[in-house]
């Protein structure tokens, strides 16, 4: 064999090798999701028999048991601004929903906690702290809207 082919060889295996190591450390590093509607675009549940989430502190929850958007959102976050913007006018539109903007570098125990993947992550989460829905990205917002009415409370309830 000629050296060129020997070197081709060498780098197709190489990269064989980094490519599988790459796939493996992707699987082992997905969080788990927590079960709740598939409505919104981005929006992810968990597999039947799925170990539940962990509930989110109390500081981030509504206070009177309402749901939150809870909006997780880094200093770098090319999109974290139009996010906002939309979480902010889907909440004050539907009653009994609060828009809360977490900065990781403020509580980076929630990229774990929470399984934050990238920034803007939204979730809707009720007043036990559970979470309801997930959206990655910026969410849209008729779709958003329509993925959070089945958790209002309905009137007279």
């Amino acid at each position: 064999m000629t050296a060129a082919v020997v070197t081709l060889v060498v780098i197709l295996a190489l990269g064989a090798v980094v490519t599988v190591v790459g796939l493996l450390l992707r699987r082992r590093s997905r969080p788990g999701r927590p079960a709740g509607p598939v409505a919104a675009e981005g929006a992810a549940a968990a597999p039947e028999g799925a170990v539940p989430a962990p509930r989110l502190p109390a500081d981030l929850t509504a206070r009177d048991g309402g749901l939150v958007l809870l909006q997780i959102s880094s200093a770098f976050c090319t999109h974290c601004r139009d996010t906002r913007s939309v979480l902010g006018d889907v909440a004050a539109e539907l009653p009994g929903l609060v828009h809360r903007d977490v900065d990781l570098a403020a509580r980076p125990e929630l990229v774990r906690l929470l399984g934050v993947a990238r920034t803007p992550t939204t979730l809707l989460v009720d007043g036990h702290g559970r979470e309801l829905l997930r959206v990655d990205r910026v969410p849209r917002r008729a779709a958003l809207v329509t993925a959070i009415e089945p958790h209002l409370p309905r009137p007279g309830r």
